[in-house]
């Protein structure tokens, strides 16, 4: 399996996608899985000339001769998936910040994701201009009209609280959902209303994936041996095992021996353990 990953050189892209790749995997390649973990961003991605299966214990990729496009967005789940690559199969995945993915699209995000992992066709030109894109052979072109597409679509996204909100958490993670409805001076339902509609996740859960998803970047980044007790406190969890029932509910693994086993693509924020 080949990835290659990509930031954003549009700086107007910048303020809503986090990141791409492109991944190929070949039918010479031994059948490669991994599992991703619940994240705050929102995912879209397409296969070329294949298909998502989706089981109760993985999603299988798969080429197939009867669906040439097969496009998915990923923003409810809050326990790891596992992904199962057979045969030939080309990639296109996009990471758009939390509320990012509402700056293109004419409704909330609630109204594209009925499921934790559900077809995604926001636009009429949507899979026609995806299947030309992807079927670019040169990554680096590929990249750039992937990026002309979604800046065609960017319309921005003006919230009355919903961006403040995000940067709150983002500063004090500690903060309560009641706490930060009065900030706003709306009930604690109006804002958990909100979240859900534009983020897919409430209050609670956001801080959660949060917290665990900046001590996945401490792990990376550290440079000196630290314990876990001192990363629980770094993370702003409100101790060591706070952090293990965390990770235990998000990853279904400790701490220790998720960080064992955790394989960091590219130096890039996709962090995958292979199965």
């Amino acid at each position: 399996m080949h990835i290659e990953t990509f930031r954003p050189k549009n700086r107007e892209l910048q303020n809503y996608i986090e990141s791409y790749y492109i991944l190929k995997h070949s039918k010479e390649e031994t059948n490669i899985s991994y599992l991703a973990f619940p994240s705050i961003c929102s995912i879209v991605s397409v296969v070329n000339n294949a298909e998502n299966i989706i089981s109760q214990d993985y999603i299988s990729v798969k080429p197939s001769q009867l669906r040439q496009l097969d496009t998915s967005l990923v923003c409810r789940f809050n326990n790891p998936i596992c992904f199962k690559y057979q045969g030939d199969i080309k990639e296109i995945t996009i990471s758009f910040r939390s509320l990012g993915l509402n700056a293109f699209l004419n409704n909330p995000l609630k109204d594209y994701s009925n499921s934790f992992f559900g077809p995604f066709i926001p636009f009429s030109d949507y899979e026609k201009e995806m299947k030309t894109i992807i079927e670019i052979e040169d990554n680096t072109l590929l990249a750039e009209s992937l990026e002309k597409y979604w800046v065609a679509k960017l319309k921005g996204f003006r919230h009355p609280f919903l961006n403040n909100a995000v940067s709150i958490i983002e500063e004090q993670p500690k903060i309560s959902t009641l706490e930060l409805a009065n900030e706003f001076n709306i009930s604690r339902k109006t804002l958990i209303k909100h979240f859900k509609h534009h983020i897919c996740k409430t209050p609670t859960e956001y801080k959660k994936i949060l917290r665990f998803r900046r001590t996945m970047e401490e792990m990376r980044t550290i440079k000196k041996a630290t314990t876990l007790t001192e990363l629980s406190y770094i993370a702003d969890f409100f101790d060591q095992s706070h952090m293990t029932t965390s990770f235990k509910s998000l990853t279904g693994l400790p701490p220790r021996i998720f960080f064992k086993n955790l394989t960091t693509i590219q130096n890039s924020n996709i962090q995958w353990i292979f199965n």
